[in-house]
């Protein structure tokens, strides 16, 4: 039998003779609790906002992009050289043309980026879940169509319904041309609306497709591209075709994956969350000093029975361990009690959605619990209970004068 473990499970549930030491330990193992609880809900909370702005940006973007290390064009003749390598699970290879253009609807007009794609790309996006209004099709039939984000198609009081005026013009700069009284640096182009498209980020303002070859005509590219998108056919392959590209393409070009053009919106949310655990975690160290009051007041109430022990043969190192003991076993409980609860309004939220998000894309508060957080937080309430129960043991048994 390990004694020190049975006598301390004695004193964690034994009525003490002075009450108070009853409610510090209580208070404790109430603070271990809330606190580790308040870890795992917060904690999974961030993991559903981060799983949401993750889906949102990622709706938009493909799941690799090409573009150049220095400069801002390439040869159209990248795409065959990537297609004669065979670079395994790639499913879609999508050319782009993109530029600031200025797109004008009677007297009013906004600037965004203008995205010449193929009817590949918006397969390979899924461009159609993304559909506010119209079709997906870029051009149909030889018809050039455009589809400009919500936001932006609202700014502009345009339609996507062919039974209203919805042909807008578009003015792209020149890079060749230099403003001068005898000639002007842009094409103007009629072109019609054909969707409009949402996604719930700064996408729906900044970005119109059309299709590249209008972009080419507007803009009066040649044999050039912006950037090459590419589609792979397992998510699970993204970083392994990234470097399989890295390797075709050679060092002038620069290979991003979905996270990596998004990379500023994933490290702040990454931040917050490193900084409210960080946060939490101190909580949990101030829950442990009850956790300290409450060992100390119980060396004090059992001088006595230490004593006694001391005489049947304990030495300081068992007694210290007794107590050690009795101090985990406190925060132990909390921990437990924490998870549970944590666990358990988590697991209400995702069920039956208890806070709602009126007015937002998803109806209720997104959470999300994840293996790792709870190891994090397991790991951390093993750590803090450790050090405020070892070192303040140590203490106070040294500092009795055992006979």
């Amino acid at each position: 039998m390990n004694l020190p473990l049975y006598i301390a499970k004695r004193y964690l549930f034994s009525k003490k003779k002075q009450n108070i030491i009853n409610i510090v330990t209580l208070i404790s193992v109430a603070g271990i609790a809330l606190s580790t609880a308040a870890m795992v809900i917060v904690l999974s909370a961030f993991n559903g906002i981060e799983g949401i702005v993750e889906n949102l940006y990622n709706s938009f973007d493909a799941d690799i992009k090409i573009t150049l290390n220095n400069g801002k064009t390439f040869p159209d003749a990248t795409i065959e050289k990537i297609k004669q390598s065979n670079t395994n699970h790639v499913e879609y290879i999508c050319p782009v043309i993109e530029e600031t253009a200025i797109f004008k609807n009677g007297d009013v007009f906004a600037t965004a980026k203008l995205k010449g794609v193929s009817n590949e790309f918006t397969k390979m996006i899924h461009l159609d879940s993304l559909l506010f209004d119209g079709y997906a099709d870029v051009q149909h039939q030889g018809i050039e169509y455009c589809i400009p984000g919500v936001v932006l198609q609202s700014r502009l009081g345009v339609s996507a319904n062919p039974k209203y005026d919805n042909i807008i013009s578009v003015h792209g700069m020149l890079r060749t041309k230099k403003i001068s009284l005898t000639s002007t640096p842009y094409n103007k182009k009629p072109i019609q609306v054909g969707g409009v498209f949402m996604t719930g980020t700064p996408n729906d303002e900044k970005y119109v497709l059309c299709s590249i070859d209008f972009a080419k005509s507007l803009l009066e590219y040649k044999n050039e591209l912006t950037a090459i998108e590419i589609g792979v056919d397992n998510e699970n392959y993204i970083s392994q075709v990234k470097r399989d590209l890295k390797k075709v393409l050679g060092k002038d070009f620069q290979v991003k994956t979905k996270r990596e053009q998004n990379q500023l919106i994933f490290s702040a949310t990454k931040n917050e969350k490193i900084a409210t655990y960080i946060i939490l975690a101190f909580v949990l160290v101030i829950s442990a000093f009850t956790l300290i009051a409450s060992l100390t007041m119980l060396v004090l109430e059992k001088r006595k029975d230490i004593s006694t022990l001391f005489a049947l043969g304990f030495d300081k190192s068992k007694i210290e361990k007794l107590f050690f003991t009795e101090g985990l076993l406190i925060n132990f409980l909390g921990g437990v009690i924490g998870l549970f609860i944590g666990g358990l309004v988590c697991g209400l939220q995702i069920w039956f959605g208890l806070i709602p998000m009126d007015g937002m894309i998803v109806d209720s508060y997104p959470v999300q619990v994840e293996i790792w957080d709870l190891v994090l937080i397991i790991s951390t309430v093993i750590v803090i209970g450790f050090i405020s129960s070892y070192f303040p043991v140590k203490y106070l048994i040294n500092k009795l004068e055992l006979k």
